[in-house]
């Protein structure tokens, strides 16, 4: 079979579960999530296949076939299945991973009132992401984008009728005395769900936006010669052919233009990537399943915003990378400030997994030149596989606290969870950059990338002092990464138990979540990516399969860069990195391991002095970045009995005068249309979403 064909059967596979699944998940739980896992197994075998075939033919091209059509014009619509190193091996990570959770699932799941739907939802998640990273066009990639979307929607709202934190006795019961930051009257599933739903929508309207600029420009071109305008190819040789500065809406044409464009899709992936400030929805996501969690924020929904930019890498312009590397430098730096202080274990996973997102964002940011597209898209496939890990750990650690999640009553569970302890254990030791383990080898390329876009913008006299700061904003996020992650697992596995009752009764979980645990850690180990058991090797054998595409802005080459300048830099990063990385580690052990005592006392410090109260309030209330957005929010709209309402219809208080007066009726008038697009049915989103696109398309390439 043709590696398209057998990527198209790794696409459509989920479907066998998922539409039947939607309507017989009662009555079928068992036999949906047995048929679920061989479907899985079958799309896991068949994705390695495509990726041989991908490799093996150096396929870098698209097979599609006509879909939507428009009279009086050449412009046709197409679908279909693009293949690339990157895509091939996007898909196999996917698989690969969606294969692990849905084994941990059944034993983590079994007995639960919604375990059918569970695995329904999950294979509409997964053909949705399958969907993105074959995706032959902006326009279908987009399509699947919102399906992502309603994916995690399913899956974050999985427990929809449980009630918000401040009314949850065990959620009360669980929490430790100093907890703060977290607006617990909003912090339950459908919240959360309605939450990561409406910040998306921001993200997605600046990407629908970008896409119809794209299909205007790309239509309108003179070398167009007909097609698909959003096609991968067609996109890109426009961009290379300069259509961007033949075309002049609103005043604007040529780079400026052309960054425009970037800069509205990337607004997209900053929705689905939690990037700065558009973050706050993930870490509300861990009220679904923590088997949710591992996908959610492995492999899928925030890995599609690292993906679609690195897939649109040859349209974005200096200013548009300068943009996609501030902003995730800033989004690492303050994700991981705020994880330091969080006492909830999957909390610490959640801001651990924005951050080094940020991370991904910053390298493709620094550019294509310095190796920033390289080691964005290898810590993508890095930090999926020890991610993914660390939350199915989670999983087993917080079922064998009988769901209590506050790292101030573990201790010792590595005597009660030894295969936990290690598999955990391992995924912490890659996250560090520990050598020998993944990130070592994927993070510090990161850091390289980045310190050597600050020293070329250094040597061109472009805003020396303004180019560094990105650079040392991921360089001190990996020292702060080593603290909170080494906190984290000292905490819960070393040490005296704190809460005997609880840790006494602990144990592992069963073997088949057991083997999947082992097999994460052993893909985790640094050889593993780079084919060599020496860790301060260089290369890999990924930079031959997954390849820059020499396309669009990157089609004239890029520049050259001296091999002693490259080493060096390499060789001071990381040496920097590993400074960091001792005092880190050596912190976190001093202060929560070797003397315990004193780490209590330093905590209880930091939350009580009057000096120290204000930066540990600062990150404790997460930057006070989430009360900023339940104000604006609550400026536009409120929700009422699990749907979205305009805020004129809450009842808010009386007029002042006349003009107030008026003004309110006109915002309830305006609320009451809205409300026929807002009936609280994810079903409807969808249709609509499509609906306006299609539309706004359709306009846009008839005139």
């Amino acid at each position: 079979m043709q590696p398209h064909a057998l990527a198209l059967v790794v696409l459509l596979a989920p479907l066998l579960v998922a539409l039947p699944g939607a309507f017989f998940w009662k009555r079928t739980g068992n036999a949906l999530s047995l048929v679920g896992l061989l479907v899985q197994l079958l799309a896991t075998v068949a994705s390695v296949l495509v990726l041989r075939d991908t490799v093996a033919g150096a396929l870098d091209g698209a097979v599609t076939v006509p879909w939507l059509s428009f009279a009086g014009t050449n412009i046709t619509l197409s679908l279909g299945v693009h293949l690339d190193g990157l895509a091939a091996f996007m898909l196999v990570v996917v698989q690969v991973l969606a294969l692990g959770v849905l084994v941990v699932s059944r034993w983590y799941l079994h007995g639960d009132r919604f375990f059918g739907r569970f695995f329904a939802s999950f294979a509409l998640f997964v053909f949705a992401m399958n969907g993105v990273v074959l995706a032959p066009s902006l326009l279908q990639a987009f399509i699947f984008w919102e399906l992502v979307g309603l994916g995690s929607y399913l899956l974050i709202g999985y427990w929809h009728d449980k009630p918000a934190a401040s009314q949850d006795p065990e959620y009360q019961e669980g929490k430790p005395f100093h907890a703060t930051g977290v607006d617990e009257d909003r912090l339950s599933p459908s919240y959360a769900q309605l939450k990561a739903f409406l910040l998306n929508r921001v993200g997605d309207f600046g990407f629908m936006s970008g896409l119809a600029l794209c299909a205007w420009v790309v239509s309108s071109w003179t070398g167009f010669q007909g097609g698909d305008p959003l096609a991968w190819d067609t996109l890109f040789g426009a961009v290379a052919a300069g259509a961007f500065a033949v075309t002049t809406p609103l005043g604007v044409s040529g780079t400026a233009l052309l960054t425009l464009a970037g800069i509205l899709i990337f607004l997209g992936a900053m929705g689905k990537s939690a990037q700065f400030p558009l973050h706050v929805w993930l870490p509300d996501a861990m009220q679904g399943p923590t088997t949710a969690s591992a996908i959610i924020h492995a492999a899928t929904m925030v890995a599609a915003g690292v993906f679609l930019t690195a897939r649109i890498t040859p349209m974005l312009t200096p200013g548009a990378l300068d943009f996609v590397l501030w902003t995730g430098a800033i989004t690492a730096t303050v994700a991981a400030t705020i994880a330091c202080v969080q006492w909830d274990y999957k909390a610490v996973l959640a801001y651990s997994t924005v951050s080094q997102l940020g991370y991904m964002m910053a390298a493709l940011g620094a550019g294509a030149a310095v190796g920033g597209w390289e080691a964005g898209t290898a810590h993508l496939f890095t930090h999926a596989i020890f991610k993914c890990l660390l939350f199915l750990g989670a999983a087993s650690v917080i079922h064998g606290m009988h769901g209590i999640q506050d790292l101030g009553r573990m201790g010792g569970l590595a005597r009660k969870m030894p295969f936990t302890a290690i598999a955990t254990g391992v995924a912490t030791l890659a996250i560090l950059g520990v050598p020998g383990f993944s990130a070592f080898w994927s993070k510090d390329a990161i850091l390289a990338a980045t310190h050597a876009r600050a020293f070329l913008a250094r040597e061109a006299g472009a805003g020396a002092w303004i180019a560094v700061i990105p650079h040392l904003l991921v360089t001190a996020t990996a020292g702060i990464t080593a603290f909170y992650m080494a906190r984290q697992w000292f905490l819960a596995f070393l040490g005296k138990p704190r809460d005997h009752h609880l840790v006494d009764h602990a144990h592992d979980p069963d073997r088949p979540t057991i083997a999947v645990l082992l097999v994460l850690a052993g893909l985790s180990l640094q050889a593993v990516w780079t084919g060599s058991l020496n860790p301060f090797g260089a290369g890999s054998w990924i930079e031959s399969v997954v390849t820059l595409p020499a396309k669009g802005l990157l089609a004239a080459g890029l520049p050259e860069l001296d091999e002693h300048l490259v080493h060096h830099l390499h060789q001071e990063t990381m040496v920097q990195t590993l400074i960091l990385l001792v005092l880190g580690v050596g912190a976190a052990a001093w202060l929560f391991l070797w003397n315990p005592a004193r780490g209590g006392y330093v905590a209880d410090n930091l939350r009580r002095r009057p000096v120290t109260n204000l930066v540990w309030g600062f990150l404790a209330n997460l930057w006070f970045l989430d009360r900023l957005w339940t104000v604006l929010g609550g400026l536009i709209v409120g929700v009422r009995g699990g749907r979205l309402v305009a805020r004129a219809d809450l009842g808010s208080g009386p007029s002042l005068d006349g003009t107030l007066q008026g003004a309110a009726s006109t915002s309830a008038l305006a609320g009451r249309i809205v409300n026929l697009f807002q009936g609280g049915r994810s079903g409807a989103y969808a249709g609509w979403t499509a609906l306006a696109l299609f539309g706004l398309v359709s306009l846009i390439l008839l005139f």
